[in-house]
């Protein structure tokens, strides 16, 4: 049930974004241009809206997209992953759908779909549908996923974010908040922080942040205060 609902909000939304990039030109460009593009991000603990991946151990992500156009592309994203309930489980595989609309040079909106696959058991394996906007540089989230942390529930993610250039635009403060609320049994809504400073070294981006969420019961040792050092890389 909570597929058919997914996909058919996927359909609308992706409706009304085409119709209105026919009305009023909100898509830049629709020729493709085929470019790849991704990044690479290694960090001493992959944390994901507030909880722990890896158990606490370093994580290596990397994405790749493939552009067909300004307003859609299509790729993979993928990141060691380590989990006390199904310790077979070591590989996290994303099949990506991103579809962009711009209303203004300040006023942003993706639509995405994401196809989750995990290596060996597959008991984790779901969907995710979100809505992201961005309005003057403050970033809006809105994720639906089918199977939340492997509970055989969906979840809905509610949450913000900003990144700020400081001291002169050499360095970037970043920070985002939100609040998970899981229709597993026995779990309760709970709010996650992230607030880290970074700065520019080359090619990379260094940051160090801080994470924490109000996580309580069997997800209380995955959301517990974390410092997290991090490098990524655009190509």
């Amino acid at each position: 049930m909570l597929y058919k609902r997914i996909s058919s909000l996927l359909l609308i939304l992706l409706s009304t974004s085409f119709a209105y990039a026919q009305s009023s030109g909100g898509l830049s460009s629709t020729q493709p241009d085929y470019r790849l593009n991704g990044t690479a991000t290694l960090a001493s603990n992959f944390v994901e809206k507030g909880l722990t991946q890896t158990k606490g151990d370093p994580g290596l992500q990397s994405d790749f997209w493939f552009n067909f156009g300004s307003q859609f592309r299509m790729g993979l994203w993928g990141a060691n992953v380590r989990y006390d309930s199904t310790q077979t489980t070591h590989f996290w595989l994303k099949a990506n759908a991103d579809v962009k609309v711009d209303f203004s040079d300040s006023v942003k909106m993706n639509i995405i779909y994401n196809e989750n696959k995990y290596f060996k058991a597959n008991n984790r394996d779901g969907n995710t549908v979100g809505i992201h906007f961005d309005f003057w540089g403050w970033k809006i989230i809105y994720d639906m996923d089918s199977n939340w942390e492997g509970t055989r529930n969906g979840a809905t993610y509610a949450g913000a974010g900003k990144d700020t250039l400081i001291g002169g635009g050499s360095w970037i403060w970043s920070n985002q908040g939100g609040y998970t609320m899981p229709k597993a049994d026995g779990v309760n809504g709970f709010f996650d922080i992230r607030s880290g400073i970074g700065s520019k070294l080359k090619d990379f981006i260094l940051m160090g942040s801080l994470t924490y969420t109000t996580a309580t019961g069997e997800f209380k040792d995955q959301g517990q205060l974390a410092f997290i050092l991090s490098a990524t890389v655009g190509f």
